[in-house]
């Protein structure tokens, strides 16, 4: 996860969308981490893969998301095709739902500069309605100091009321990078995001990156992003301000420590919705992945975000925690 714009529902997900719809998750460095770049040469393999998440916020709404699946042609979690099977159990001050869904994977990306495709997508049963689910990225650097990226993604909105009224939304989006010199950075992204309900937001977002010291993988950043929305009642289903503002600034860490990759963000900000006044934001994260023994790989992540998301509560914030676990088998 999509996501700040896109609230909770779809940061289990979590992907470059994050950093699209959410608050830094795909931000927490654009500066490239030292790889090997061979090719992979094992066999392509069948793996079996595990999630587990957990979401909760200010308001007591909290979500458990489980899934399982089988990933075929197997030759690293960069290359690798399958499917899963998922439910995510919402519940809030005695009230539960279960959202349940299967979803097919492809992932084909080099392993240098990651370009190429990864995606997921599928269905989920909500309140007897079927909804489409996804986070769908394509990448492409068409030089070293230029990349390009189209983006689909969609989720349920994370709200009890949105819910239980089957309430969903999409996006459709694209970003561009654009390197100045060995230090700066900067990133333009546009898209827009449409509701089941009728309603719709044009999505802008701008930040940049100064590598403070990119040997070491760490660097600052300051962001803008803003949308507006074209229906102003939405009947109390969730957050929706006809205009939404937010700067933020941050340091990142991102390196490798042996085999694995782990970043680290901190950030603080302010926000506006509408006429209202300015408050602040703040923003941590922090994530691991790497292999483990017979090829196994793990990643972990945690989020705390202090920020606008879906809901309608003063003073909100948001956590998540989420382990995941690819298993190649021995055939």
């Amino acid at each position: 996860m999509i996501t700040g714009a896109a609230g909770r529902g779809a940061v289990f997900r979590a992907h470059v969308v994050i950093g699209v719809l959410g608050a830094f998750a795909s931000s927490l460095a654009p500066i490239a981490v030292p790889v090997a770049v061979a090719a992979d040469t094992s066999s392509p393999r069948t793996a079996v893969l595990a999630q587990i998440g957990l979401e909760t916020d200010a308001d007591d709404f909290g979500g458990l998301l489980a899934r399982g699946g089988a990933l075929f042609g197997y030759q690293s979690y960069l290359q690798n095709f399958g499917f899963a099977a998922q439910n995510t159990h919402y519940a809030q001050d005695g009230w539960n739902e279960d959202v349940p869904g299967v979803i097919g994977i492809y992932r084909n990306q080099r392993r240098d500069t990651l370009e190429g495709l990864r995606a997921e997508a599928g269905v989920v049963s909500l309140s007897g309605h079927a909804r489409p689910i996804g986070d769908v990225t394509w990448s492409h650097r068409p030089r070293d100091t230029t990349g390009i990226e189209l983006i689909a993604a969609g989720d349920v909105v994370g709200t009890r009321e949105a819910l239980e009224r089957g309430i969903s939304y999409g996006l459709a989006a694209a970003s561009v990078e654009q390197q100045f010199g060995s230090r700066l950075t900067g990133i333009a992204f546009a898209g827009w995001q449409p509701f089941t309900d009728g309603n719709s937001r044009s999505l802008l977002r701008a930040r940049l990156i100064w590598g403070i010291a990119p040997e070491q993988g760490l660097s600052a950043q300051v962001r803008w992003r803003q949308y507006a929305s074209s229906k102003d009642d939405v009947d109390g289903a969730y957050y929706n301000p006809e205009r939404y503002r937010n700067w933020d600034a941050g340091l990142s860490l991102r390196r490798r420590v042996g085999t694995w990759t782990v970043g680290g963000l901190a950030g603080a900000g302010r926000e506006r919705a509408d006429n209202a006044s300015w408050q602040t934001t703040t923003i941590a994260e922090l994530r691991a992945e790497g292999p483990l023994s017979g090829g196994m790989r793990l990643t972990i992540g945690v989020l705390y975000n202090r920020a606008a998301g879906f809901a309608e509560s003063s003073d909100y914030w948001y956590g998540s925690a989420s382990i995941g676990v690819i298993v190649p088998l021995t055939l």
